[in-house]
């Protein structure tokens, strides 16, 4: 089931996201965050625009996704969001992501929102694989700036008009 995220849901959104930080290949946060690091972020998301969704299984929250402002503050960008989604480590694999997404895509228009754009690493393949099966297009490649303990990754931007 997807539904959007309340404080209720705010250590699970925490729990999943240090997941993949400790996976090393899906954020570019090479440390774990608190609640209260986070808390701001969180906050920005309370979906009469911009939000956060998460999927539950059994009532365990397994992911989440958020539609969050690109270039804050810039009203020249207020229909386009930065779309990005995690799957705690024991459900990946599962069509929870997919999932995700399409509930966020079909969102998009209540929320005014008409493009969005993800922000990866090239070294997050699943992401990549993901954001292509639902029409994401290649936008833009930063080339070897994100720095992963012994290697150098590019960074890059995937998106998708939706008008």
């Amino acid at each position: 089931m997807i539904t959007q995220a309340s404080s209720d849901h705010y250590n699970d959104i925490i729990r999943i996201y240090n997941e993949a930080v400790i996976s090393g290949s899906q954020t570019a946060d090479e440390k774990t965050i608190s609640l209260k690091e986070k808390l701001p972020w969180l906050k920005q998301h309370t979906g009469n625009h911009y939000i956060i969704y998460v999927a539950s299984v059994d009532a365990e929250i397994v992911g989440y996704l958020a539609l969050s402002p690109y270039r804050h503050g810039r009203s020249a960008f207020s229909k386009t969001a930065e779309i990005s989604y995690y799957v705690d480590n024991n459900n990946q694999g599962k069509g929870i992501g997919n999932l995700l997404i399409q509930h966020a895509i079909n969102q998009c228009p209540k929320l005014n929102i008409e493009s969005l754009i993800a922000i990866l690493l090239s070294c997050n393949f699943a992401s990549i694989s993901i954001l292509k099966k639902f029409n994401f297009k290649k936008w833009g490649t930063m080339p070897k700036i994100a720095k992963l303990k012994n290697r150098s990754v590019d960074h890059l931007y995937y998106g998708r008009h939706l008008t």
